[in-house]
Order: structure tokens, then sequence, then C-alpha cells
């Protein structure tokens, strides 16, 4: 039995059993606690309780002090007082109404209250009024007041009445209650902004509001308060300098005094809700900074590893982790041997098999050996090539979905690149695949086409590189003629002037020949492809031109397929003498060219075959030519001479002043010392330059002895030798050689068996005296 127990109240006791007495709640007994609790007589009605009873809270009906309404409130609420009439009100019922003074017409509004038996005197009585309403000027004889109806006289003065705000009132003497009218500058409650504002505003008691949000951090370290001009942010912000300043200089305080230091609106109060250590429970405690705090929840119920060897007892607390050092015994799904590891819980998955296997891939092409057991996914690397909506590739390695079910992927999905050829040009699209994108068009030229062109001017001279531009409402400048420009017309010039003082008589071939020799040789090499390539370009522009002549919209593109650097260099070239406009797309090994049609686009009158033919031919002819010009000019005389490799500082009038003494005593009229090029100097005689003789050529020969005799004597020139200059007299055709070095025969003198062919040497008149 537990020990005897008063009730709550003290009025009886009880002994109960000690398994079910109640030692902290205590026991009520039934009866009535009695007490009284006021003096209109009224009785606690709590029943058995402890402590002090409280205040009475029995409801009373009675009328107000004017009488007019009965009030219904709570005993404790009245507050009696005796009114006129002899009877007792419990309060104000809130109305008002007019007590007049003793004049009977001016009143005092007033609120219900306990009736006053004797009228108070006015308060306009003359008696008590005796200066204006400032109280600055009294009120003369002759305006003296004899009633309080009478007016009360204004004078001119400003009131100045100092008003409980500290403030003077700044209207003229008036009647009735003051007003402040003051602007003052007031801040917001946290000080942030400031504003004007009346003083009769300032002197309620409430500060503006700015929309200014806390900047401080709370308590949590996690959360900011952001609340809109908050009344200690500045205390806030003051704490966390302090505190910032503290942990400088390594003083660092604890969590209890910063909780302690901390204002109460810059405590979070948001559920903290993070998962505790063990994973399972949440934090109920408020938001705070650091781990939340071990989880105290516990089961009934033994923690018994998978094995059944490691026990721990209960109560077991929420997060204990049961490690077990024994083999796990778990049986593979695979039927192989399972692989030697610690038992687990069963949450954790045992190691995956590593007994090599046979398995068919995924695609089901071909049986794959040496696969892990525990492989799912077997893949051959074969890339499935099926096209899609948009006309690529599946691109999915080795998928039984492509293979089985035949579901490839969705056009939607797909990352390639377009790579289509583009409506208003011809060029491939460079955007990533569009067809069936959400908010995007599939037509390519929605975006403008930014690839370079080139674009000449009529003739040929001027090129510009520009961006092709076509869009869906704008053309490609594929094709466009630049105008010509001054430069233009002074290649036309230039080019006049070249062919006007050209002395070849043989036309030139580019004139006839369109073909470039890169076309020439590359067709001598492959005749068939290229034969083929120029029957597709040629039909291709006869065949735009005679649907233009129809009426009809011909195609102005042709795009090739893939080949190789030379086969698109010779396609180039080709387009070239077409007049055609091209240019390579697409990476290797898929780059390939484009053909397009231009204003100057022609079909050449030949074609490769027969240009090669007919350029043999002149070819042929040429060297015909050249062969006969140069025996012309092996069988020439020579009318110059040429002094070669003349030594450094040596300049025509040091030659002239050396050797001119030489040429006079050989008689040589119009003689002529001209330089040619670099070291080189030629002699010659205007006279004989054009109609030469075999005299005249002896002498020359003689004297070109004498020259170099003299030129090496006086170090003028290393050689002298007998040339062929032409009748411009610029150029050296020929220069004499060691076979042709002996005079002619008409010079040499007549002997039946001559011996020496330079006895003409042996003359006293031509011998050379130096």
């Amino acid at each position: 039995m537990g020990p005897m127990m008063r009730c709550d109240c003290g009025k009886e006791t009880r002994q109960l059993p000690c398994l079910i007495t109640p030692y902290e709640d205590g026991w009520r007994c039934k009866s009535e606690c009695g007490v009284k609790l006021c003096d209109m007589g009224h009785e606690c009605q709590r029943g058995c309780h402890d402590g002090f009873c409280g205040l009475c809270e029995q409801t009373i009906e009675m009328k107000c002090y004017c009488g007019d309404k009965v009030l219904s409130m709570k005993c404790f609420e009245k507050d009696l007082r005796l009114c006129e009439d002899g009877r007792i009100g419990i309060g104000s019922c809130g109305n008002t109404k007019q007590v007049f003074y003793d004049c009977d017409v001016h009143y005092e509004t007033v609120e219900c209250q306990p009736n006053v038996s004797a009228k108070l005197k006015c308060k306009f009585s003359p008696d008590l009024i005796t200066t204006c309403y400032c109280g600055k000027t009294r009120v003369d004889a002759g305006n003296k007041r004899t009633k309080c109806t009478d007016p009360v006289p204004e004078c001119s003065n400003v009131c100045g009445k100092l008003l409980p705000c500290g403030c003077t009132c700044r209207f003229k003497c008036h009647s009735g209650e003051c007003e402040c009218t003051t602007i003052k500058e007031i801040k917001c409650r946290c000080g942030h902004e400031s504003y004007l504002a009346p003083c009769k505003f300032i002197q309620s008691g409430t500060q503006p509001e700015c929309d200014h949000k806390c900047s401080v951090l709370l308590n949590c370290r996690k959360h900011y308060h952001r609340e809109k001009c908050c009344t200690y942010e500045q205390a806030g912000l003051e704490r966390e300098r302090s505190k910032r300043k503290a942990i400088r200089n390594n003083l660092r305080t604890n969590f209890q005094d910063d909780i302690m230091s901390i204002e109460a609106v810059h405590i979070c109060t948001r559920p903290c809700n993070r998962f505790k250590a063990c994973g399972k429970h949440e934090c109920q405690a408020l938001c705070h900074s650091g781990p939340c705090d071990v989880c105290l929840e516990s089961t009934n119920d033994d923690l018994v590893c998978n094995c059944g060897k490691t026990v721990i007892p209960a109560p077991v607390r929420c997060g204990t982790k049961l490690i077990c050092h024994e083999q796990c015994v778990r049986e593979t799904s695979c039927g192989h041997r399972p692989e030697r590891h610690e038992c687990h819980p069963d949450d954790v998955s045992c190691p995956k098999c590593t007994v090599l296997v046979k398995k068919m891939c995924d695609c089901g092409a071909k049986e794959i050996p040496g696969v892990l057991c525990s492989q799912e996914r077997v893949s051959c690397g074969k890339i499935c090539t099926v096209p899609k909506d948009c006309g690529h590739p599946c691109t999915r390695t080795c998928s039984p979905k492509c293979t089985k079910e035949d579901v490839h992927l969705d056009s939607s999905s797909c990352q390639s690149y377009c790579k289509k050829v583009r409506t208003n040009c011809p060029h491939l699209c460079k955007l990533r695949c569009h067809l069936n994108k959400p908010g995007r068009s599939p037509n390519c030229d929605v975006v403008k086409c930014t690839e370079n062109v080139a674009v000449r001017c009529e003739c040929g001279h001027l090129e510009r590189t520009v961006k092709c531009g076509a869009t869906v409402d704008e053309p490609s400048i594929i094709g466009t003629i630049l105008d010509c420009d001054d430069t233009c017309a002074a290649a036309k010039r230039d080019a006049a002037l070249r062919s006007a003082f050209d002395v070849s008589e043989s036309p030139e071939p580019d004139v006839i020949i369109p073909y470039s020799d890169i076309v020439t040789k590359t067709f001598n090499r492959q005749r068939t492809w290229c034969s083929r390539i120029e029957k597709i370009v040629r039909s291709f522009v006869q065949d735009y031109k005679t649907q233009l002549e129809n009426g009809e919209s011909p195609r102005r593109t042709y795009h090739f397929d893939p080949m190789s650097s030379p086969q698109r260099q010779f396609i180039h070239e080709l387009a070239s003498a077409y007049k055609l406009y091209s240019e390579s797309q697409d990476q290797e090994p898929k780059r390939s060219v484009y053909l397009v049609i231009t204003r100057l686009s022609l079909v050449p009158e030949k074609t490769i075959e027969q240009a090669i033919i007919y350029q043999e031919a002149i070819e042929a002819e040429r060297l015909r030519e050249a062969e006969l010009k140069q025996n012309d000019i092996n069988e020439a005389l020579f009318n110059a001479i040429v002094i070669q490799d003349v030594f450094f500082g040596v300049v025509k009038e040091d030659l002239e002043s050396q050797l001119m003494e030489l040429v006079q005593k050989y008689k040589i009229e119009s003689p002529v010392f001209q330089w040619i090029k670099d070291s080189t100097f030629v002699f010659y005689s205007t006279d004989w330059v054009k109609n030469m003789d075999v005299d005249q050529e002896n002498k020359l020969y003689l004297l070109s002895k004498g020259f170099k005799k003299l030129v090496r004597e006086r170090s003028l020139a290393f050689d002298c030798k007998l040339c062929l200059i032409d009748d411009s007299t610029n150029y050296i055709l020929k220069v004499e050689t060691k076979e042709a070095s002996e005079p002619r025969e008409e010079l040499a003198p007549k002997s039946s068996n001559p011996k020496n062919g330079f006895e003409v040497l042996q003359n006293d008149e031509l011998s050379i005296q130096v």
C-alpha cells in the first residue's frame, strides 16, 4: 500500500495501492470548494482543487451608470458606483450625452457616468474669460463681455501657446484647441531611411516602415531574417561584427553565450526537419547550426544478422549498426559458387559473380566468350545504321530494341548535325537536327547561311569573300556580279598594251583553250573518269540554258558525290573553264563539290580532248618555228662583243676610256658600249648590228682578242667573246663557243695547203699593237 494522501482541497484522506497511487498528479474528492470569491457572495464552482480559487467568473446583469442599458459582464469586471437616483451602476455603456452648464446654453458631451447633482459654471462666462484666446491681450472696458454668449475678441498676434509636443502654435489667435503643424524628420524603425512627417504623427508614437529587408543572419547560421524594417537590425549587425572581431582575436564564446546575447526576433523558429544520423527520423528541434542530436528512438526487438550468429538484445537504439564478421551464407541467383565475403545487411547486395561464361550480345548478332556472369549488358559494338524519320542513322550501339523490337531512336532526340542541302542556297545546314524538335522550324532556311562565298566582277579582276546570307525571304549572294572599278579598267588597259607590244605571231593558247594545265594533265591520266565528269558538267549547263529559253525554272545547282582531293581539284578547275561557281563542303572523308550556274556561265566550244589535240598541234607548230629560228640564229654572223664578269667598281665610262683607242685603230664607225645585266656589257656598231658580213665579223673577232688582252692586263673584266644580239640590242641570242672560235674562210689567206688557220694574224697590217 502507498502512503496516506489528502485530496487537492485537503478535506479528505485516502490510501491506495502503491502501483496506482498518484504521486505526481494527486487526487480529487467529490466535494465542492464553497469558498466566497467576491463581495456579492458568489462561491467557487471548480470543485476540489489545489491552489487559489481565482477571480469570480460568474456573469451578472445590472444597469449602466446612466440607466439607459442593462449590461452583462463577469463579476470580476464590474465597477460599482452610486448614481444620482440612489441606484448602483455596474459600468459605462459607452453612450454619450449632453450635460449643460449653468447657463443652459453651452454644454459638454460626456460618456456614460454617474450624474452630477450641481450644474457646473459655464466655461465661457465673463468671470472666467478676461483675455483673448491666446491670452496676450486683455479685454478692454469698451468690449467688456456681459454674458457667456458674447463673442470672445481675437487679437492679431500669433497664438504661440506651448503644445504638449514642445512646439508652439503657429496660427493666429483663435478659438478651440491648438494643433501642431510642424514638419520634422524622423527615422524609420530600422534607421535605414529618413522621412518627413507631421509632428502630430510623430507624437502618436507611430514610426514609419521602409522596404529595406533585414540582412542579419539568424542564430541557425543558415537563414536570414529578411523582415521589412527590422527594429533590431543595427543591434544584430553590431553583434555580428563583435563576434567576427572576437574570432579574429581568438576570443571565441560558447554557444550558450551566443544564445543569451542574440535578439529575440533573430532566433530562427523554423523546424529543423533534417534527418538525424540514423537516417530514419527527422529532427524536431528548432533550426540550429551544427549536427543534430543523437536519435533517441529505440525498438524492443532484438537486432539479429542474416546468418543468425551475431545478436544485439533489445532495447536497441535507432541507428545502431550490426557488424558480423562471419561468412555470408546467401545463395547466388546464377547457381555459381558465391564470392567469399562477410555477413551483411539485406540492403547491401552480395559481390557480383566473377565466373567467365559465354553470352549472346544484346542485339543477338554473335555470342561473345569470356564475359562475367554478373554482367547484364553485353555489347558487340555494332552501331545501328537504320535511318530515322529525319534521315540520320539511329546510332544506338548493340541494342535489342533495334534488332528484336524494331524500335529505333526518335528523331525528336536526334543530336546529329542536319547536313541537308538548303533550299535557297547549295550549302549544307549546320544546325543540329531540327525536324521534330518542339519550338523549332524544320525549314533549314529559317537561319541565315553564314558560309563564305567568293563573288567576282564580270572581267574577273575583282574578287570578294562575303557571307552567303540565304534565308527564307532572301536569296543567296552566289552568282552576284560585282561592278568593275578603276583597277579593272587599268588591268584591261595593261592587257591591251601587252598584246600591242607582243612580237609573237603565234596565238595565245588561253584564248583558244580555256582549260588549265591541271585539267589537261588529269585528263591524260584518267580519260574515262574525266570524260564522264565533263559530260555531266556540259549537260548540266546546256540543259539549264535550254530550259531557261523555254520559260521553265531550271535547277541552278549540282552536287557531286564525295571524292578525293585531286578529283575535287579537277572539278574546281573545270568549273572555272565553264565560269561556274564551285565550292567544297563537309569534312573528310565525305567532302564533296557543288556547282552553281551564274550569269557569266557558258559552254566552251571545244571539249577537253579536242582542246588537248588542238594544243598539241599548236605546240608542234611552235617547236618547228623555234627549231627554224634557232637554226637561223646558229647560222647568223656575230655582230657584237660581250664583255663578261666585269670587276667590281668598273663602269661604262671606264671601259670606253680604256678600249676606245683600240676601237679607233680598227676604224669601226658608230661604236657603242652598252650595259646588259649584272656585270655584263656589249660592244657593237650601230651601222653593223643589222647588216653584218663576214669581213665585219672577222674584224670583230680580231678586236675581241685585243679586248680580252687589255681587260685582263688592266683589271677591267675577266673575259671577252663574240656574240649575237637582237635588233633591239637588249638581248644576247648566242655567244661564241670553242668550236666557233676560228675566223671565217673569206678572211683567211689562200694557200694550197694551209697549216695554220690564223695565218692572218701574221699580217703586219692586222697585227695587234698594244
